[in-house]
């Protein structure tokens, strides 16, 4: 008898994982006149509570400015395209086919700041019409921004209700909404519209979670959902529920540090009681609280929340608790700093786990960094004090890597190792490298001592007070 129920068990789920691996990959077909003989990478967010990008594939484009990239996609949901530092993103629904032209800026796409700049990519769909998804959320969008322009300040301004269902009435109108909790679209739009409640009610939180939260329905591939779900609870337990108080909180968190207790205390509150919402709320706001350094014990805070993705039924809660804990200890003081590997000009590779056991000063620069240069000066004065404790690094961000050869051969002066980041743009995001000059300071067991280091005028007065108890004596002592 129990053998059968492991055959009947054993052909569920292979009846499951043939249903999902029966989707056909989507397809994408497209030019980037930009990137003719070089890679373009493709991401998705597993988590749109900490906007965490996952890679997904990448592909070479031609020399013709074609590319051809399969993607396997289960459920709709947004897609990234990323060449150096810029990106652009569509939503892609299962088993469509997607024919493209990707645009940008090519005067600011080999620039190591164009996202900061407002560089992006742009994507045309070819062979679309209204009814598809990217051009009705496009349209929506516009109208969207449109309305927010003209109406914002009355509504924030509080004005009388009347005006305000009249208000409203302007876009809901326009965009009739579907009943159907799979629709994509409508789910966007309603919580794009939700977004404008808020500003309206925001003395009324039981009233907006009444209408758009208390369901049973989480939808966290949606964009729309999801930016209404963390601005609706942004800092809600510790400023915005009259259940929860500070002295719980303390309680809970400092003194306790009991993950089951705060989970149930939380439950108190009526916009709490669900107890998917309250995870994904608890998570959140976890994150809030580690900001309040002073009052909360930063150790307990991550504590709970690895309890959190250990316990939780959600596996989608797993992945977003385990995402807010890096995201909270990626580059701080005392965390890891992450491996990477680069090449040096005779295109020989290292890894910073290559100098475990040293002390390591990494300077980030490109070219055309004047700054960087300047910095340079200060680096070349303490390489010759401390160079027996620290391993000199200066890794070059240029995206090509030719220039590095030149640099190097350009300031012979400079003694210490250079070396290319490979153009590994995950390099980049791990180490957040968006503006320069930048440095950081590592110990020899691979902690961050200092991130970033500080500016290059008091650069040396850092060096000497962290490693005063290494300088040899200058002078014999009296």
């Amino acid at each position: 008898m129990r053998l059968s129920f492991i055959y009947i068990g054993i052909f569920f789920y292979l009846l499951l994982s043939s249903n999902l691996y029966a989707l056909k990959p989507v397809t994408m077909e497209g030019k980037a006149p930009f990137a003719k003989g070089k890679e373009i990478w493709l991401y998705r967010y597993d988590d749109l509570f900490n906007k965490n990008k996952v890679f997904i594939t990448k592909t070479t484009v031609n020399d013709s400015g074609n590319f051809l990239v399969q993607v396997p996609i289960l459920e709709t949901q947004e897609l990234l395209i990323c060449f150096n530092t810029t990106e652009g993103s569509l939503f892609v629904e299962p088993e469509k086919n997607y024919s493209i032209t990707l645009y940008t800026n090519e005067q600011l796409i080999n620039r190591l700041d164009a996202k900061s700049l407002g560089n992006s990519i742009q994507i045309e769909i070819h062979h679309t019409d209204t009814n598809e998804l990217n051009w009705k959320i496009n349209y929506f969008n516009q109208f969207y921004n449109y309305f927010l322009f003209k109406h914002s300040l009355p509504i924030l301004n509080m004005v009388n209700q009347s005006v305000y269902d009249s208000l409203l009435c302007i876009i809901t109108d326009k965009f009739p909404l579907s009943s159907d909790t799979n629709d994509f679209y409508s789910i966007y739009v309603k919580f794009r519209i939700a977004e404008i409640e808020r500003m309206y009610y925001k003395k009324s939180p039981y009233k907006l979670y009444a209408k758009y939260l208390d369901n049973k329905y989480i939808h966290y591939t949606n964009p729309a959902y999801m930016d209404f779900f963390t601005a609706f609870f942004n800092n809600y337990v510790y400023t915005g529920s009259k259940q929860i108080t500070k002295e719980i909180l303390y309680q809970d968190i400092n003194h306790l540090n009991n993950y089951f207790k705060l989970l149930d205390d939380l439950g108190k509150d009526p916009i709490l009681v669900n107890e998917i919402v309250r995870e994904m709320a608890l998570i959140q706001n976890l994150g809030n609280l580690f900001a309040y350094y002073d009052e909360f014990n930063r150790s307990n805070i991550l504590f709970l929340l690895k309890r959190l993705s250990v316990t939780t039924k959600f596996p989608e809660h797993k992945i977003m608790a385990e995402n807010k804990i890096k995201s909270l200890i990626d580059l701080q003081v005392g965390s890891k700093a992450p491996d990477f590997t680069a090449i040096d000009i005779h295109n020989n590779t290292i890894s910073l786990s290559d100098y475990r056991g040293k002390n390591v000063f990494l300077h980030f620069f490109t070219n055309d960094c004047q700054e960087c240069i300047r910095e340079m000066l200060i680096i070349k004065n303490l390489c010759e004090t401390y160079n027996e404790k620290v391993e000199f690094i200066s890794v070059m961000l240029d995206f090509e890597p030719t220039k590095l050869y030149h640099f190097v051969n350009a300031h012979p002066d400079f003694k210490w190792k250079f070396v290319h980041f490979n153009n590994d743009f995950s390099f980049i995001e791990n180490y957040k490298l968006y503006a320069l000059p930048l440095g950081m300071l590592i110990d020899s067991n691979g902690q961050i001592i200092s991130y970033p280091s500080p500016t290059s005028t008091e650069l040396g007065n850092f060096f000497s007070s962290h490693f005063k108890s290494y300088i040899p004596q200058t002078s014999p002592p009296k």
